[in-house]
C-alpha cells in the first residue's frame, strides 16, 4: 500500500475513533435532544408525569414523605425567582437532617434481622422483611430521596445562576457587539460548563446510591429500589434537557 494512502487510512480510523467517543460520550445528550426534536413539550412533560408515577409505585412499600421538586419550582430556580434553601424548605428537605440523626441512631443499635446474611449483597426477591427492617428501610429510602431532591434543587439553582450571568454577559455588550459569533460564544461556554456541571452531578447522585445501598445491606433490606432510583434520575435528566431544548431553541 502507497505511503499516502497508509497515512490516509491511520487518519480515517483516529476520526472514527473520535467520533465513536464523541458518541459514547454524550450518549444522552443526544438522546435528549432527539426527544426535544421529535417531541412536543406537552408530550414530554405527561412523560414526565408518567415516569414519576413509575417510581411513586415502586415504592408502595416505603411510607415515603418528601416530594420532587414540581416544574414550577424549578422554573423558578432556573429564572433565579427563588433560591436552593426557599424550595428545599417548601419541600421540607431541611427537616430531613433532624430525622436522620434520629434514624442513625436508630439503625446503629438495632440489632440486625435474623434473616439477614453476612456479606449478601441483595435479599432475593420475595423475601419478607421484619418489622424492624422494614421500619428502618423506610427511613433510609426517604433520607435517600430527600438527597437525591436536595441535589436536583441545587442542580437547577446552580443553572439559574449560570443562566442570570449568560444574560448579564450578553446585556452588558454593546450594540455593535451584540453579533451572532458572540452570541454563539457565549452559548457554547456556557453549554461547556453545563456538560461539566452534569458529569460532577452524576458522580453525586451515584455516591449518594452507594452509600444507601451499603446501610440497607447493612440491616439485611432489600437494595433494588435503588435501580428505580437511578433509573428514575437518568429518565428525569434525559426529559428535563428535552424540555427546555425544546422550550428555548424550538
Amino acid at each position: 500500500m502507497k505511503r499516502w494512502k497508509k497515512v490516509l487510512l491511520i487518519v480515517l480510523l483516529a476520526l472514527l475513533a473520535v467520533i465513536a467517543g464523541i458518541l459514547i460520550w454524550q450518549r444522552d445528550n443526544i438522546k435528549a435532544l432527539y426527544i426535544a426534536l421529535t417531541t412536543d413539550q406537552e408530550t414530554i412533560l405527561k412523560n414526565m408525569e408518567q415516569s414519576k408515577q413509575e417510581l411513586e409505585d415502586s415504592l408502595t412499600d416505603y411510607d415515603i414523605t418528601v416530594f420532587a421538586p414540581t416544574k414550577e419550582q424549578n422554573e423558578a430556580l432556573l429564572n433565579g425567582t427563588a433560591s436552593a434553601d426557599e424550595i428545599k424548605t417548601a419541600l421540607g428537605l431541611e427537616d430531613m437532617d433532624d430525622q436522620d440523626a434520629v434514624s442513625s441512631d436508630e439503625a446503629s443499635t438495632a440489632e440486625p434481622s435474623q434473616s439477614a446474611v453476612p456479606g449478601e449483597s441483595l435479599k432475593p426477591s420475595g423475601q419478607i422483611q421484619t418489622g424492624s427492617t422494614q421500619s428502618q428501610a423506610n427511613a433510609l429510602v426517604e433520607k435517600c430521596m430527600a438527597e437525591l431532591y436536595a441535589c436536583q434543587v441545587d442542580l437547577m439553582a446552580q443553572l439559574g445562576s449560570m443562566k442570570q450571568e449568560a444574560l448579564s454577559q450578553w446585556n452588558s455588550l454593546d450594540a455593535e457587539q451584540r453579533t451572532t459569533q458572540k452570541l454563539q460564544e457565549i452559548g457554547l461556554n456556557g453549554l461547556m460548563k453545563c456538560y461539566d456541571l452534569e458529569v460532577v452531578t452524576d458522580r453525586e447522585v451515584k455516591a449518594i446510591l452507594a452509600t444507601y445501598k451499603t446501610k440497607l445491606e447493612a440491616i439485611g433490606a432489600d437494595t433494588a429500589v435503588l435501580d428505580s432510583l437511578w433509573k428514575y434520575y437518568s429518565d428525569e435528566k434525559a426529559a428535563q434537557k428535552a424540555y427546555y431544548i425544546n422550550k428555548y431553541f424550538n
